[in-house]
């Protein structure tokens, strides 16, 4: 399975009015970059706050190019940046995340495990709604899920694709996910965004 390179970062002016066109040097770049698999970058509802997700064959592929001399501007990815935070991490995802992320809206939940919570409660938790919530009318299989490895144990990303975020929120107000829902907050913090996803390469 492939490895993630996701980043959030607060996005330039110039992204926001036309992200495709602000990743156009890291395009060129990791387009000529053995086992870089795609690019995509996305752009909050909420707040301003943005996400790229680059997909990599394997996690030495990509730790290969932070070897370069150069690195990272060498990338070309400083026209996507704004003043503020940045992140990047590697997620192992359980599923490919390509269908989410080719939504009209992906659900981006980054999510980190309450004190004395562990990995294997979140995949319980995840085991009975992902299969509830994937069949519903204006979302996509699969919910794709994994663990950072920058924060193992601790730091984790949910990606799950929906027609829009109001037909995110009509279905998840439902009485029937009261309880399932309540079970995940009860086993992580949780930060959501609905990004929508270009694809750059």
């Amino acid at each position: 399975m492939p490895v993630h390179e996701v980043i959030t970062f607060t996005p330039s002016d110039a992204f926001i009015a036309d992200p495709v066109s602000t990743f156009q040097n890291a395009r060129e770049f990791l387009s000529k970059v053995e086992g870089c698999l795609s690019i995509y970058g996305g752009l909050a509802e909420e707040e301003k706050t943005a996400y790229g997700v680059i997909t990599w064959e394997t996690f030495e592929h990509h730790q290969a190019v932070t070897q370069l001399d150069g690195y990272p501007g060498i990338i070309g990815l400083a026209p996507i940046f704004g003043e503020g935070d940045r992140k990047l991490y590697h997620v192992d995802f359980n599923e490919s995340p390509d269908a989410p992320i080719g939504m009209k809206v992906t659900e981006v939940l980054t999510m980190t495990l309450k004190e004395g919570k562990t990995k294997e409660e979140l995949a319980e938790v995840l085991s009975v709604l992902a299969p509830k919530i994937t069949a519903e009318e204006g979302c996509t299989k699969p919910l794709a899920w994994g663990e950072t490895r920058e924060e193992p144990g601790k730091t984790f990303f949910l990606l799950l694709g929906w027609e829009s975020s109001k037909r995110h929120y009509e279905v998840v107000g439902q009485s029937s996910y009261e309880t399932p829902i309540a079970n995940l907050f009860a086993v992580v913090d949780i930060k959501m965004h609905h990004a929508a996803f270009k694809k750059i390469l």
